[in-house]
């Protein structure tokens, strides 16, 4: 069962139907600000280790739980593209808020789509100082463990069809995602998700183990040549990732690809030994994890040293 406690905080209204809650720890002052994304079903204080990022964290940095319309099981009908709109306004929000201080966002699983997709993705935006993936796993991989094989290509076949009809916008049957997935997706964005063959070419298609070192250019590169720092948080135990991934290769290829393209890394990048697919590990596990995202927000301050 999940424990149920009380967050004392800030909730911010950044756009006329969208919200935004600040974790406030006592006697501090944050000038500077960690915007965190949660990934598919999650809202307010659904990642295990939200209050304990916290409180870890600098005193100079506020962490705040942004609430999208893709947030709980609103993911089925929304787009990586609408996340990335929708955190550029509260990106703007903290901004105002705190003028010259420093924005960094921060995403656990689906999340990390919307972080990378909001350094990536062309369009105008409010810049931000950085970003951290916690947990950036292929949804594609991941539902292909879940699902029986003639299953999983009846479902990408029925969306292919709904699209090709002019239907992607409408709900596919309950049986596609609700029960499993727990809730309900449009044709399109379950193609997203899926991101079918040969083209493999969904827009939450960002992590998959054999996309090559070209559509990490395209999303890493993109982000590295535009001068943000990042760190990768890769769980070790991170049971969404099927057992023949060679997670160290990986990471490193994402991470090349950032560095080579002139990123900033963070020195804490790479494997998480003994994490889940959430850090909901306590004890050292943990620890490791929360030391690593303080001395990240630290490193903003001073020159970042990138890896080879």
């Amino acid at each position: 069962m999940f424990p149920t406690r009380k967050a004392p905080g800030i909730l911010h209204r950044y756009t006329s139907h969208l919200v935004a809650f600040e974790h406030t720890q006592n006697g501090s002052t944050p000038r500077n600000t960690l915007i965190f994304v949660g990934g598919l079903n999650d809202g307010l204080l659904t990642i295990p280790y939200s209050q304990d990022i916290a409180a870890a964290i600098p005193p100079s940095y506020s962490f705040v739980e942004v609430l999208l319309s893709s947030s709980y099981s609103g993911w089925g009908h929304s787009s990586i593209s609408q996340d990335v709109e929708e955190l550029g306004h509260c990106v703007e929000y903290f901004q105002s808020l705190r003028p010259g201080g420093k924005v960094v966002l921060m995403g656990n699983s689906t999340g990390c789509q919307d972080v990378l997709g909001y350094l990536s993705f062309e369009g105008s935006r409010p810049k931000v100082d950085g970003g951290i993936l916690q947990a950036p796993v292929s949804d594609r991989e991941a539902i292909e463990m879940i699902y029986p094989p003639n299953e999983h290509k009846r479902y990408i076949e029925m969306a292919q069809q709904w699209v090709k009809d002019g239907r992607g916008d409408h709900v596919l049957p309950n049986d596609v995602s609700l029960s499993i997935m727990g809730a309900r997706a449009t044709a399109k964005r379950w193609l997203s998700l899926t991101s079918p063959g040969p083209e493999h070419d969904g827009e939450d298609d960002m992590f998959s183990s054999g996309l090559g070192n070209g559509r990490f250019q395209s999303t890493f590169g993109v982000a590295g040549k535009r001068g943000v720092a990042l760190m990768i948080l890769f769980s070790g135990n991170d049971a969404f990732v099927p057992k023949t991934v060679d997670k160290e290769a990986l990471v490193r290829s994402m991470e090349k690809a950032f560095v080579d393209a002139g990123g900033q890394l963070g020195t804490g990048s790479g494997i998480l030994p003994g994490a889940s697919h959430t850090v909901k590990e306590e004890g050292d596990v943990r620890d490791e994890f929360l030391k690593r995202v303080k001395e990240f927000l630290e490193d903003m301050n001073q020159e970042m040293v990138g890896k080879d």
